[in-house]
């Protein structure tokens, strides 16, 4: 791994840890941002070429996170969103792509210990 490559992995669970915005770059150039977020989050979040918005609601012990994703730039890459809940599972928004076409998304809701931390939500390019 290049000496770049290993700062930004680095920089980005420093922010993740903090519960700041984490952006990664993987393979030939995508995108990911996210938070971890709490319970009544709303968050709207951009990459070079895509974009999200994305509301997380708790109700009886269970997490919901529903939203849409854009792709917003004609490169070659859709977008989609992604939700890590706190028991180590991912659920995975549909892919949006061409440029313009956006998806939405409900996710199932998930049993959560943790209100302030109950689920990470991503954006991503690939």
């Amino acid at each position: 791994m290049s000496k770049i490559r290993t700062l930004m992995a680095a920089c980005a669970a420093t922010a993740a840890l903090a519960g700041g915005l984490a952006l990664s770059t993987g393979s030939a150039g995508a995108q990911t941002a996210g938070a971890l977020a709490a319970c009544g989050t709303e968050k709207h979040v951009e990459t070079s070429g895509a974009e999200a918005d994305w509301t997380i609601s708790c109700s009886r012990g269970k997490v919901n996170v529903f939203g849409n994703v854009t792709d917003t730039a004609a490169d070659g890459e859709c977008a989609r969103v992604y939700a890590l809940y706190n028991d180590g599972s991912k659920k995975y928004s549909e892919k949006a792509c061409p440029k313009g076409e956006t998806q939405e998304f409900d996710f199932p809701a998930k049993a959560y210990s943790d209100p302030d931390s109950a689920v990470k939500v991503y954006l991503q390019e690939l």
